[in-house]
């Protein structure tokens, strides 16, 4: 199993250099986390696909710096604000698609938003099909505090959408969401395209692996009932480790223990 990083770790580091600090720990795969307008642009877009192939690396992911206000900028009642929004996530699509990567996440609509399920699901739908347009597949992932943090949620938009219903799993926001993994799991099914990886502990939410109480084999074996064997992001805040070997370490924790 593959074991891989996004640039997100070590923000508030500029993006690039974020990037090359990853490719010198022996991180090869990589999420890039876009942490402004700028980092939309076709030239930096190809700098960091020439600095991550350059050593042998490849960038898998795309995560936009307005996931937290998408709500406002995709779903709120203003329909002309969502169109402008569409340009946005279209630049973020093509940018992904010349750094070669796959997928591009997003956290979508808040908990009590404002418009109907059936709307929320039209957009998505709309911003789905913008991403294939440039060979990008857009991801919902499941986070605190937004309409996707409920595996119910999850289970409506695959029947509504079918297979324009992609799914970004993310350890740390089953703790937060107080949640089992297996509850968010079954709910994607074999829609998991991508995984967000990191530890908790009883009073810890987000640790480097090996340093909290994860069962990662089980974790692994119920995500291969999903049909997924594909690559793990860690994916942490700063202040969730002292060094920046400290993300070597939990790469090499989770290499030793899952492929073995």
């Amino acid at each position: 199993m593959k074991i891989g990083a996004s640039t997100s770790n070590l923000y508030p580091m500029q993006t690039e250099d974020a990037l090359g600090a990853l490719l010198s720990l022996g991180f090869r795969t990589l999420e890039v986390f876009v942490n402004t307008e700028s980092e939309t642009s076709p030239a930096f877009a190809n700098e960091l696909r020439r600095r991550a192939q350059a050593e042998g690396g490849e960038i898998l992911s795309f995560h936009s710096y307005t996931a937290g206000t998408d709500p406002y900028l995709l779903f709120s009642a203003y329909r002309r604000r969502f169109e402008d929004g569409k340009e946005h996530y279209r630049r973020l699509f093509e940018a992904a698609a010349l750094c070669g990567a796959r997928y591009l996440v997003i956290h979508g609509d808040k908990e009590g938003g404002v418009l109907p399920e059936e709307e929320v699901f039209a957009r998505y739908e709309e911003l789905y099909d913008l991403g294939q347009k440039a060979g990008v597949t857009l991801l919902q992932e499941n986070v605190v505090h937004f309409r996707s943090a409920d595996p119910g949620f999850l289970r409506r938009m695959r029947a509504a959408l079918g297979e324009k219903a992609r799914f970004v799993f993310d350890v740390k926001q089953c703790a937060r969401c107080k949640l089992e993994p297996e509850a968010v799991l079954d709910a994607m099914g074999d829609a998991l395209r991508h995984v967000h990886i990191s530890d908790q502990s009883a009073d810890r939410d987000c640790l480097i692996p090996g340093r909290g109480n994860n069962d990662y084999r089980s974790l692994r074996g119920r995500m291969a009932s999903c049909g997924f064997d594909g690559v793990w992001i860690l994916e942490l805040y700063r202040d969730n480790f002292r060094d920046l070997s400290d993300l070597e370490e939990g790469r090499r924790y989770l290499e030793r223990l899952l492929n073995n």
